[in-house]
């Protein structure tokens, strides 16, 4: 089996520099380089913008069984605090299971900004209020059992996790149907996680900016709506077109939201 996320991008970044800094916390089971996009133009626009690897993640997804969102809380804690310290204007930008990190730091140590992108609080369907129960005789999922390798979304995700594979090989095919696992416990960490930050969701007083893509199908607008009439400070929602992956910022996600961003922090 072909290294995972071996490329540099997925590694965690540090770009630019002045009085902003904004942290960018990635989702799950994603890396930096899901974020690494807008940390480019944020800097490009006289920002620092800092992409951590969440513990467990990354090169290190065989570990990620063994971690817990206590892991990835206290990790994020750490180079949140590094921010503000050294900061004049400190922003929180969380994407996807990131934005679950990031309301349950903005309500302990909070941010001049709050920027959610596709925030996960809670799962869409029934499926996922049954994993404290799932979770104790189904041990792991295999989330590419029934993979189409013909499927160009498919392809492209894989690529991105290993980018060195010939996706064509059926060896590496059953390679990947087979090895390719996701503990169920682990899914329910961040189950737990997105719970804990939606509790949270109305001790968070400061300016927030709610992006959300129109056809996500993994963050439904609905939940992330929701979670916007939960938050006690001044909350700006916006939907745009596009899925789960807009804030990559590659087709079919056309739009940039680095402009959002930026009109949100100068604005207040």
């Amino acid at each position: 089996m072909p290294d995972f996320f071996s490329e540099p991008e997925h590694q965690p970044f540090q770009l630019g520099s002045g009085t902003v800094g904004a942290l960018l916390l990635h989702g799950f089971p994603g890396t930096p380089a899901e974020l690494r996009p807008l940390g480019k133009q944020l800097a490009a626009a006289g920002w620092a913008a800092y992409g951590p690897l969440l513990p467990g993640f990354g090169a290190q997804i065989p570990t990620l069984g063994q971690k817990t969102r206590h892991d990835w809380l206290h990790a994020a804690q750490t180079e949140w605090q590094k921010v503000k310290a050294a900061h004049e204007t400190a922003v929180l930008i969380g994407y996807s299971m990131g934005g679950a990190l990031a309301l349950n730091l903005a309500a302990q140590q909070p941010p001049d900004f709050l920027v959610l992108l596709a925030p996960f609080w809670r799962f869409g369907s029934w499926q996922g209020n049954l994993l404290p129960i799932v979770k104790h005789f189904q041990k792991t999922i295999y989330p590419f059992a029934k993979a189409d390798f013909g499927d160009t979304a498919v392809r492209q995700q894989l690529s991105e996790i290993m980018p060195a594979a010939d996706l064509d090989d059926p060896q590496v095919q059953h390679q990947i149907r087979t090895q390719i696992q996701l503990p169920t416990q682990t899914i329910d960490e961040v189950r737990l996680l997105g719970k804990a930050g939606g509790k949270l969701a109305s001790a968070i007083t400061c300016p927030t900016l709610v992006l959300q893509g129109s056809d996500d199908q993994v963050v439904p607008p609905k939940l992330t709506r929701q979670l916007v009439t939960r938050l006690a400070g001044p909350a700006t929602y916006r939907e745009l077109p596009g899925n789960h992956l807009f804030p990559k910022m590659q087709p079919p996600n056309p739009h940039n939201i680095t402009p959002d961003i930026l009109n949100f922090v100068r604005s207040g």
